[in-house]
């Protein structure tokens, strides 16, 4: 069933809502930067195909991307978590009776990282997949890397230009750098962690995210305090999971965790 969300600044948010209606518990698919509702190589869209049968799913566009309304460019972590609100206050309101859970993948992890902490007690359990590192001016060299590499023009203070493979230019607005880099993920992790369960899936051989700054989440869920609450789980997998293989080992431990 295809719904739109209406969202802080009255932008409707394209969504799908698929899966078992009898289910008690209801995911929220929560897609990263320059992507959409079915996420890279489809991961989304092929998770929430294997676990339609035990849950209810509801992916959605952030605002500027895909079929929801809005601009590229003014795509932040603060707007995004704000969408990200308006999609959990919808589901509280028309499945209110549904425990909520989020899965995140790539810069989604950190738009949920950047939600307030009433909206976090509303949730049961968090998947991260794909997470950036754990220092936010690496990630932003890394993200600044890529652009130069495929001949995109970085202006922190304007707009940046990145390029993409289908012959598109996304735009990038000052307030995703400024947000990117006030967001500390370790602080946020551990704030959340007090509030509801939380799962990091680190792909091994991921080919986006240079493999620097990961230590640090490991670190935390290894925390006597953290131990019931916080997992960091490293599998084998590029950054999308695209290999069958990876992709069926990922799936099946998100499946088992929702359902324990």
């Amino acid at each position: 069933m295809n719904i739109l969300i209406q969202n802080k600044l009255n932008e409707k948010l394209d969504a799908v809502i698929e899966g078992n209606k009898e289910s008690n518990q209801i995911n929220i698919f929560v897609h990263g930067f320059g992507t959409n509702k079915d996420e890279g190589f489809n991961i989304f869209k092929d998770l929430s195909d294997c676990l339609k049968q035990d849950f209810l799913n509801i992916r959605f566009d952030l605002s500027g991307y895909g079929k929801s309304e809005g601009k590229d460019y003014e795509f932040n972590l603060d707007k995004a978590a704000d969408d990200i609100e308006s999609v959990i206050n919808y589901v509280k309101k028309q499945y209110s009776t549904k425990k909520i859970n989020i899965i995140a993948h790539s810069l989604g992890t950190f738009a949920v990282m950047s939600l307030s902490p009433a909206n976090i007690t509303n949730i049961t359990k968090i998947i991260f997949t794909g997470i950036p590192n754990s220092k936010t001016d690496f990630v932003v060299k890394g993200i600044q890397k890529r652009i130069s590499s495929k001949g995109g023009e970085i202006n922190e203070s304007g707009i940046t230009t990145y390029p993409r493979s289908s012959g598109t230019k996304d735009m990038i607005g000052p307030q995703f750098w400024t947000t990117l880099k006030n967001l500390n993920p370790l602080e946020a992790l551990t704030h959340i962690g007090n509030k509801t369960n939380i799962t990091i899936f680190k792909p091994m051989q991921d080919e986006v995210l240079e493999y620097k700054y990961f230590e640090e989440y490991k670190k935390i869920s290894d925390k006597e305090e953290n131990k019931n609450q916080i997992n960091y789980i490293e599998l084998n997998g590029d950054h999308n999971f695209s290999k069958p293989k990876n992709r069926k080992n990922l799936f099946e431990q998100i499946k088992k965790i929702l359902l324990s």
